[in-house]
């Protein structure tokens, strides 16, 4: 229109209409386009502002290690967006210097820490195995089992054939009280000592002790699989069952524990240091769990597919249990709680009557194995 006004020409209402035409029908194919990959990307990320520890707490800590703020945190823009005028994290906000990148490319560094839920984690090393350089370590805080495949995370880095060394990072931890600088110790496995070493050397801080092991598999078996029992732990709470109950769930399913980790080789000593035992300790006992929280609801009655609705946050163990379950049934591995929590989460079944059946088994004699 303007163009005609400028070259004193007659204007030809029907080519402009024809053009917007043209250039809505682009628009709306442009939005769609724009639609389906911020779902994509939710979809990689689904759950990701349940853990304070992505986003506000991790690079809290990590900036501990230097005096200069360094920590760059990759995510997508319209995702950040979202979560940064979620109340949320509002209320969980912590003062930290900090980064954001949409630029994989950019955001990549010599170590660096993933804390995607267990779920979403294949898919999001494949976006950024193309900028992994070979001499990037790669450090997984995550804890959870694939629930489609029944992969442990290191399992993942194996499948998709990566060439970078990696640790596993685990242990009775509550993130906001690590950025704090509160005191605590965590476990990092690696399959060598020499690489653990090596790595916790960048990451040891005053208040954080940092212990080394090469038993990758019996770390990740832990981490993944407490979450499951304080779900339980969660259960015998809301129902107003006590302590005593809650004692004995923690220390029947350390020997549950054990039994799995052995089954997929990794050491049953492990079990009992902090990625196993500790952290049970930790996540079966307190109101800050994801999964306890879960379970207590369902104890106090609410339905499962109710909570899950409902909570901006995500527990591992609700997924974990389900990748479990099918290794436990192929392998014949006895765990007879972790089935019956499974039977409530999935089956519907009545926590009271389950409780009774566990109460109920015949009696024989204490044992470790």
């Amino acid at each position: 229109y303007e163009l005609s006004l400028k070259k004193k020409k007659p204007i030809d209402f029907k080519s402009i209409k024809e053009k917007q035409k043209n250039i809505l029908v682009w628009i709306r194919n442009f939005e769609k386009r724009i639609d389906l990959f911020s779902n994509q990307i939710q979809e990689i990320v689904k759950g990701v502002p349940e853990d304070a520890f992505i986003y506000k707490d991790l690079p809290n800590y990590l900036n501990k290690i230097k005096k200069k703020p360094y920590v760059d945190i990759w995510v997508q823009k319209r995702l950040r967006e979202a979560i940064d005028n979620n109340n949320w994290y509002k209320k969980n906000e912590t003062e930290i210097n900090k980064k954001t990148i949409n630029n994989i490319s950019e955001a990549l560094a010599p170590i660096i820490f993933y804390v995607t839920p267990a779920q979403h984690f294949r898919r999001v090393i494949n976006i950024h195995k193309q900028y992994l350089k070979k001499n990037y370590k790669l450090i997984i805080c995550s804890k959870g089992i694939e629930q489609k495949t029944g992969s442990l995370l290191s399992d993942i880095i194996d499948e998709i054939d990566l060439k970078n060394e990696y640790a596993i990072f685990s242990g009775p931890s509550f993130a906001k009280e690590v950025a704090k600088g509160k005191p605590a110790a965590l476990v990092l496995a690696a399959r060598s000592i020499k690489l653990a070493e090596k790595i916790s050397n960048h990451i040891s801080l005053k208040g954080l002790r940092v212990y080394t092991s090469n038993d990758v598999l019996g770390v990740q078996a832990g981490g993944a699989i407490k979450n499951v029992y304080a779900i339980g732990c969660g259960i015998a709470n809301g129902m107003g069952y006590g302590k005593s109950a809650e004692a004995a769930i923690i220390t029947r399913s350390i020997i549950e524990m054990s039994r799995f980790c052995v089954s997929i080789g990794g050491k049953k000593e492990t079990i009992y240091g902090l990625s196993g035992l500790g952290d049970a300790i930790l996540t079966c006992n307190s109101e800050l769990s994801r999964n306890f929280i879960l379970g207590k609801n369902i104890g106090k009655g609410k339905k499962v597919s109710q909570i899950l609705r409902e909570n901006v946050t995500i527990a591992e163990g609700y997924y974990t249990i389900n990748a479990i379950n099918k290794i436990i049934k192929k392998h014949s591995i006895n765990m007879p709680i972790l089935e019956s929590i499974y039977s409530i989460l999935y089956k519907n079944k009545d926590p009271k009557s389950i409780a009774k059946k566990l109460m109920t088994r015949p009696t024989k004699e204490e044992s470790i194995s």
